[in-house]
């Protein structure tokens, strides 16, 4: 759903502010902000139901695990 944003991001981010909070739209870097309330206000007022991307600029990302999903005790759909 985000594929467009979040490759957007990743080849705008090494010039983007560590710490700081940007908003996305499309192709597009909407702005930068000091937080995610303030991204999500814009991105809201801007684009109203439309989808946008709200990421705080990290050097490195977070991984993301479900220890359950990886120890097979929970399982989810396929993708499609």
């Amino acid at each position: 759903m985000f594929e467009r944003e979040i490759a957007t991001y990743l080849r705008m981010k090494s010039g983007l502010p560590f710490g700081r909070v940007v908003l996305i739209h499309g192709e597009d870097l909407i702005g930068v902000f000091d937080s995610d309330a303030e991204a999500v206000r814009e991105g809201t007022r801007r684009f109203g139901r439309e989808p946008f991307l709200v990421r705080q600029v990290r050097a490195e990302e977070p991984v993301i695990s479900n220890p359950a999903l990886d120890l097979g005790i929970l399982r989810a759909p396929a993708a499609y």
